[in-house]
């Protein structure tokens, strides 16, 4: 995989999209994700506020930056010594493209090496049994308990990882201008302790699957 020739994403097709990102399968290995800003969002963002970049000096990309930032703090409590995440999203670096600057993220792929079913795709799908519930309370025990700050906990920000578990591939940091979460862990648990209800919430309202 080359990482210093910039990478051309704009002809192909995303794999995900929100309202502030694309997603794209890295063209040269498919084990990896590329994250570009959502065109439509720099336009959106740009059109609403004329000094956006102005006063914000990472401007469209403080997204990326939350992201990042949480999975230093998931990794602070154990300095100088291998601290991997498995229920976050690996960050691999940041790279160039023809549509701006990019996360590369490693990709949660299903036993076939295609893009893992999301916690929505289980349940519509008739497959969020026992074992998948199981895993969930795993991970929303550590979502609790994690000193990392969540602002999207929602169904299709968790990606089903064959070995068992769930990983969360967006939704991380804090959207406020004043990240008042990042230095009280009371305030942070007692919010995600909504973000969870809110989860539990959406899953009981989705439509079984057969």
């Amino acid at each position: 995989m080359d990482l210093i020739t910039p990478l051309e994403l704009s002809s192909l097709e995303p794999v995900g999209q929100g309202a502030q990102k694309l997603v794209f399968r890295h063209p040269d290995d498919p084990r990896v994700l590329v994250k570009v800003v959502n065109p439509r969002f720099i336009e959106r963002r740009d059109r609403k506020d004329r000094f956006y970049q102005k006063r914000r000096r990472i401007g469209h990309h403080r997204a990326f930056a939350r992201e990042m930032i949480e999975h230093l703090a998931a990794r602070a409590l154990a300095p100088g010594r291998l601290a991997p995440c498995p229920h976050m999203q690996n960050i691999l670096g940041v790279v160039d493209t023809d549509m701006g600057a990019a996360l590369l993220v490693e990709a949660v792929l299903d036993e076939n090496g295609e893009l893992a079913p999301t916690l929505r795709d289980l349940v519509e799908s008739g497959r969020y049994g026992e074992c998948e519930q199981q895993a969930l309370e795993v991970f929303l025990d550590w979502a609790l308990t994690a000193n990392v700050l969540i602002n999207d906990l929602s169904a299709d920000n968790l990606a089903w990882h064959p070995d068992g578990h769930f990983v969360m591939i967006d939704g991380l940091g804090d959207r406020a201008g004043i990240p008042i979460r990042a230095v009280s862990p009371w305030l942070n648990r007692l919010y995600k302790r909504k973000k969870i209800r809110q989860l539990r919430a959406e899953i009981a309202s989705l439509p079984p699957g057969t």
